[in-house]
């Protein structure tokens, strides 16, 4: 076990994710195309890249990802592009774009894709049902595993200016109302498996887009339970020769608050760092509290968590963002968020012109159901606390100085 931090991870470095993959398993085996939901960094990518690995004798798996793409043109292209993994699917790919990629065997990714692209451009809906309908004959069922589908629909959908208009609301409701027909007509031939770094369904209720994804059946992953990661924080520490001492597992979870995967990885990793730079032998309690303050809280710990603020401005423009930090920031000082001070963070940012056009109220539940579906905050005891103590206590850090602060000063 080498306990890479930071990229996907299939094989002996893959852990504790069994159930979910004979759940996601049958899924498809009934046919079902699937809509991972999840917080960030819980493992979407390698349970995809796990699944698709042992499902490899009996089925075609391809791997799209998205993160780059600007457009259903892009995504169609990104699709093809994928084939090559597959020299039966690549030879039916080159058939669908006969003429434009004659002679590309020795051209690299970069230059197919341009390829791609220039042939899908002049009609990427006829390009895609022809790419799909050439998969659907393949011998074995073909999986399309899409990471980032979310971030693609964001960006199409609110542009450079983070603003919603008919224009592109329409091209949105064409792509996905694409997928949906697509998804029915080969129901069994070609499945989907969607998944990204922000919720899809959030992004489609700002547009009132909800019901284009209706055929895709909604799979929550969850982070670890506690049982699972100090299973983990065992198996690495024997693998690595690094004595964990009496309580140190146990203290390092108590500080994570939340089993997510990444900050597990991350956490464990910067005590192996810490222990080698030191030469010591066992790891204390006292090792292990002094690396999560100085460490997991501080640069390194802000490099690996700034993506939290990046994935909310993508989703929520720079304005109701301003209203995201203040309410955050309200629950990782006090330890839990209230209805009287959501409601009075939200009534000052309309009164105040921040953000306009909108009831506090609606601004409100649109932001809370964005942190819950998230998984940024959850409902207890009343009022809405953080899941996952470090990215509180991060928060904290991050912005508790000036309590309720704006990002734009």
């Amino acid at each position: 076990m080498k306990g890479a931090v930071g990229n996907w991870v299939v094989g002996e470095e893959f852990w504790g994710r069994e159930q979910e993959l004979r759940e996601l398993k049958e899924l498809l085996d009934g046919g079902s195309h699937v809509l991972l939901v999840a917080p960030r960094r819980v493992g979407k990518t390698s349970l995809m890249r796990e699944l698709g690995q042992r499902l490899d004798k009996t089925h075609r798996c391809l791997f799209v990802d998205l993160e780059g793409s600007q457009s259903p043109a892009d995504a169609i292209a990104e699709l093809g592009l994928a084939t090559r993994a597959h020299t039966s699917l690549w030879k039916r790919t080159q058939d669908v774009f006969r003429g434009l990629l004659d002679n590309v065997e020795s051209v690299g990714a970069y230059e197919i894709s341009i390829k791609l692209r220039e042939g899908v451009a002049s009609g990427w809906q006829t390009k895609g049902q022809r790419l799909l309908d050439s998969l659907a004959q393949h011998d074995e069922p073909v999986i399309i595993f899409m990471d980032e589908l979310p971030i693609l629909i964001n960006r199409m959908l609110k542009g450079d200016d983070y603003e919603i208009t008919p224009a592109r609301r329409r091209e949105v409701d064409m792509f996905l109302s694409f997928l949906r027909a697509e998804t029915s007509k080969r129901k069994g031939l070609v499945r989907f498996v969607a998944a990204g770094s922000i919720g899809l369904e959030p992004v489609l209720r700002q547009a009132g887009l909800s019901a284009t994804i209706n055929t895709f059946t909604a799979y929550e992953l969850h982070p670890w339970d506690r049982d699972t990661a100090m299973g983990f924080l065992t198996a690495i520490s024997e693998a690595k020769k690094l004595p964990l001492g009496p309580g140190v597992a146990a203290h390092m979870m108590d500080r994570l608050g939340s089993a997510v995967p990444h900050h597990v990885q991350l956490y464990f990793d910067l005590v192996l760092q810490d222990a080698r730079r030191k030469r010591s032998g066992e790891v204390s309690v006292a090792d292990a509290e002094r690396i999560f303050v100085e460490r997991m809280l501080s640069s390194r710990g802000h490099a690996e968590l700034s993506h939290l603020e990046e994935r909310l401005k993508m989703v929520l423009g720079p304005r109701k963002l301003a209203v995201a930090i203040d309410l955050l920031t309200d629950a990782a000082i006090t330890g839990a968020l209230t209805s009287e001070s959501a409601l009075s963070i939200a009534k000052a940012a309309v009164e105040g012109g921040d953000v306009t056009g909108e009831r506090p109220a609606d601004l409100l539940r649109e932001l809370l159901s964005i942190f819950e579906h998230d998984g940024y905050l959850e409902q207890r005891d009343g009022g809405y606390v953080f899941v996952s103590a470090l990215v509180r206590d991060w928060w904290k850090a991050r912005f508790g100085f000036f309590g309720r602060s704006d990002p734009r000063r």
